[in-house]
């Protein structure tokens, strides 16, 4: 009995080694991308998404040795991809494969890029290094900063090699200027780019290389009359306390009198947005917003009205049936149709200006209407996904407008429709260099008005191709990673750019020609 139940085990343990999958394997090396010498201690990451799209709950991983070498295993058959990092350098090429049961991909090269550093001093108007000044670079959406010590110096490190605005803010105390007996008047430092600009546009960029260091980025701080903006919030319920005027993007803040009145001081100079508002436990009131222009003289009698949370509500109208239909699924990478998730359509109202706004979520009926409660004052973008179209137009009230801009600053627009039309427009063209097509080069476009929109593609063939909604966009060939993001997308302003404008089915071609730096 003994023997034969033996027999069977044994049979049972070869039959589910045959049966069972077998497990794939990611193999390479990771090195530094300016020198080619190995890694060590670099991280690599593995992270598979199952044929169903749920990311799974693991993620796999292995540090290199003294030659730079991983190797990752078992794996699920899965789509993965493969990321190296490692205190101080950035990725600058990673992988990804659709893995197979038993696959294994060996020789897999992944580098990493030295990162650099700006390094500077803060200076007065007299030339007198300045304490405590905070210095920022924005890049990728983040803010990297650091504090002047008491010799006015700063360093900001670990920085992806790129072209970056550098900006120092001197603390704003929102107190009115002394009163002086000699006939002078007090100035106060406020928000400057270096090398001695308070205007952005005009601030020329410092190149962070590779590894380098960027020393002598030195920023001699703008001095400004304190001039004040004052006005009346009204509109505020009896008895409410702890409402406050807020201005962006100076951010000043200052507390409303019982009276309503405010008096707020030393403004960045440019364009501001005031907005008075109230947080009160989950509950939030807010004005209507009123931009300012910051110059050299007083600004008096401002208004801002409370404006109580409103109801937005509409339908969705479709130019044709193709916009009404569920977007495909996008392909696998061997061409295969991907998997078709269930798909609902939604509306989404999206901050134009990136305001802190408040709005309970939407509902959505049988019959393309929607709803919005709580929603608070300010213009929206509106975003429709579960279609296969684009915002062709918004209708608020008796007012359309072209474009996916919904106008509700000064509270409930009307009823609302939202019009969807699938007739995309086409930019195309080919890649090219002094010595001919480029193949596998990036080409990005930027909407000119919602830089979050960006789309990338790669040059295949020497040429490259998108499907877009009408609007106006920049065009450019780019190092993805030396492309400074900001908070509201990339920043192309050194780059190359083409500036394109499309109608609705266009089908333009633009050809794009690399330039030597």
């Amino acid at each position: 009995m003994l023997v034969r139940y033996l027999v069977l085990l044994a049979t049972a343990t070869v039959l589910t080694a045959q049966t069972a999958p077998e497990p794939a394997r990611i193999a390479g090396t990771v090195t530094n991308s300016l020198t080619g010498e190995p890694i060590l201690r670099a991280h690599v990451t593995v992270r598979c998404t199952s044929s169903g799209g749920q990311q799974r709950d693991q993620a796999f991983g292995a540090l290199t040795n003294e030659k730079g070498e991983f190797s990752i295993a078992p794996l699920p058959a899965a789509q993965c991809s493969v990321n190296p990092e490692r205190v101080g350098f950035v990725a600058s090429q990673t992988a990804s494969f659709t893995l197979s049961s038993g696959a294994r991909k060996e020789a897999v090269k992944l580098t990493l890029t030295p990162t650099g550093a700006i390094t500077g001093r803060v200076i007065n108007s007299a030339g007198d290094p300045v304490e405590g000044i905070s210095v920022m670079v924005e890049t990728l959406g983040n803010t990297a900063m650091d504090t002047t010590d008491d010799k006015g110096q700063f360093r900001i490190g670990g920085l992806r090699p790129g072209k970056y605005r550098v900006r120092a803010h001197p603390q704003q105390m929102a107190f009115p200027p002394e009163i002086r007996t000699d006939g002078t008047i007090e100035q106060h430092d406020t928000l400057t780019y270096y090398p001695d600009t308070v205007d952005a546009k005009t601030a020329p960029r410092v190149e962070v290389k590779a590894g380098a260091e960027m020393s002598g980025v030195d920023i001699k701080l703008v001095r400004i009359p304190s001039v004040k903006v004052s006005g009346t919030v009204i509109g505020i319920p009896a008895g409410m306390k702890g409402v406050m005027v807020n201005a962006t993007p100076s951010g000043n803040n200052v507390n409303v009198k019982a009276d309503g009145t405010f008096t707020i001081w030393q403004l960045s100079p440019g364009q501001n947005t005031l907005r008075a508002q109230y947080w009160g436990g989950p509950s939030q009131l807010m004005s209507a917003p009123v931009d300012v222009e910051i110059g050299g003289n007083n600004i008096d009698h401002v208004e801002l009205r409370m404006v109580p949370a409103f109801e937005v509500s509409g339908v969705l109208a479709f130019d044709d049936e193709q916009a009404r239909e569920v977007p495909k699924p996008p392909a696998r990478r061997d061409g295969t149709p991907g998997p078709a998730p269930e798909i609902h359509r939604q509306v989404q109202l999206l901050p134009l200006e990136g305001e802190n706004v408040q709005m309970g979520n939407p509902t959505m009926g049988a019959d393309d209407t929607f709803k919005f409660e709580h929603v608070q004052p300010a213009r929206y973008r509106v975003m429709v996904t579960g279609t296969s179209g684009f915002v062709k137009s918004v209708r608020a009230g008796s007012t359309e407008v072209e474009g996916d801009v919904l106008e509700a600053r000064n509270g409930p627009p009307g009823p609302v429709t939202v019009t969807l039309s699938s007739n995309y427009c086409e930019i195309t063209g080919s890649v090219s260099d002094s010595n001919g097509p480029l193949t596998d080069a990036t080409v990005m476009l930027v909407p000119v008005e919602w830089r979050g929109q960006t789309r990338t593609a790669r040059s295949d063939s020497g040429t490259y191709k998108f499907r877009v909604p009408p609007g106006k966009y920049k065009l450019a060939i780019v190092d993805e990673s030396t492309v400074t993001w900001g908070m509201h997308g990339p920043d192309l302003d050194d780059s190359n750019t083409e500036t394109v404008e499309v109608s609705a089915g266009d089908k333009l071609t633009k050809d794009l020609v690399q330039r030597q730096q």
